[in-house]
């Protein structure tokens, strides 16, 4: 990735003092503009000339001036993620039941005879069977499962190293016109606008996020436990066997009597007043026998929340600059015979 060329400008370079490797030279300077001094003793050092040497090779040397800079970079990104939950909800249940029932019955059978015999009384008990119906209403605890995907915003940050490399005008140093030794150059400024390249790719940091916004949860169906019944069952009334079913006791007579005299039609005109009640007594409840349970409305209950699982990263275009800054200290670089040398 390019650094910009607006950014790059001899005012990148600042003015620093290099050190020579060679304790005998004399130091190099060189400022924003390209002006300084390189002194002799540095270049005679750097390639290694005895003095006749670079008095002999003095005008072929030129100079130039490397800057290692560095830039900021930065570009927003997306990531998307998928979360899980779980809700519980609450199914409302009627269930319908059978309860049968045992009533007991009672016959009281009265005549009175016209033709002596008297009154004649009679008695029995008896049962029949019955049943009723009902309904109990109760609940069932569900769960279900679900996810939701969302998305959250961010940043990466990273950083760009590269160099400046600009060529230097120079004019010889004489401090002995007589004898033409000469004591360094002089850099008299940039011939041009350095030129500006990276060096190697950029470095990206992790990205920084914010929070997830997340959509719905898509749920699938509720798992429900067993119902649970509040009370008991609300139920109707009996409905019991016709009389005529009725199982009956024997008739509790005096010895000879037969509640048939009363009920005989060949008796009829012998009866003055005929009473046969039948009275319906207590019930007797017997066994519930549990019937099928109907659902109702589930009422969704509250939504807790899962772990996230993050998805992908989005790079979003455009990717932004921040200015060139120079790093550490500029060196200068003398050149001969096309082999350089750092100063």
């Amino acid at each position: 990735m390019p650094m910009r060329a607006t950014l790059l400008t001899t005012t990148a370079l600042t003015a620093v003092a290099l050190i020579a490797g060679a304790t005998s030279a004399a130091a190099a300077t060189i400022d924003a503009a390209g002006k300084g001094f390189v002194g002799k003793g540095e270049v005679q050092s750097a390639f290694a000339w005895n003095n006749a040497a670079a008095q002999k090779n003095q005008t072929g040397v030129t100079f130039s001036v490397e800057q290692a800079t560095s830039q900021s970079l930065w570009q927003d990104v997306s990531q998307a993620g998928t979360q899980s939950g779980s809700q519980v909800g609450t199914q409302s249940v009627t269930q319908s039941g059978t309860q049968t029932g045992v009533q007991a019955v009672s016959q009281d059978l009265t005549c009175e005879f016209t033709n002596g015999n008297g009154t004649k009384v009679f008695h029995r008990e008896g049962v029949r069977d019955g049943d009723r119906t009902g309904t109990r209403e109760g609940t069932k605890i569900g769960v279900r499962d679900g996810v939701r995907d969302g998305v959250r915003e961010g940043r990466r940050t990273g950083t760009q190293v590269g160099k400046q490399v600009g060529k230097v005008a120079s004019a010889l140093a004489a401090t002995d016109k007589k004898t033409g030794q000469y004591t360094g150059w002089f850099l008299n400024g940039f011939t041009g606008t350095p030129v500006s390249s990276t060096v190697g790719g950029p470095v990206w940091g992790a990205p920084t996020f914010g929070e997830y916004t997340f959509g719905g949860y898509a749920f699938g169906g509720y798992t429900f436990s067993d119902a649970v019944f509040a009370g008991d069952y609300s139920f109707g009334e009996y409905s019991f066997e016709p009389v005529a079913d009725t199982e009956w006791g024997e008739w509790d007579a005096l010895p000879g009597e037969n509640p048939d005299d009363c009920l005989r039609s060949q008796n009829a005109d012998h009866i003055s007043q005929l009473n046969n009640v039948i009275t319906p007594g207590a019930v007797t409840d017997g066994t519930v026998t549990d019937g099928a349970i109907m659902d109702g409305d589930v009422t969704d209950g509250a939504i807790t929340d899962g772990a996230i699982a993050d998805g992908a990263v989005t790079l979003i275009d455009p990717v932004r600059f921040g200015q060139v800054v120079n790093d550490g200290a500029a060196t200068v670089f003398a050149t001969f015979g096309g082999v350089t040398k750092g100063l």
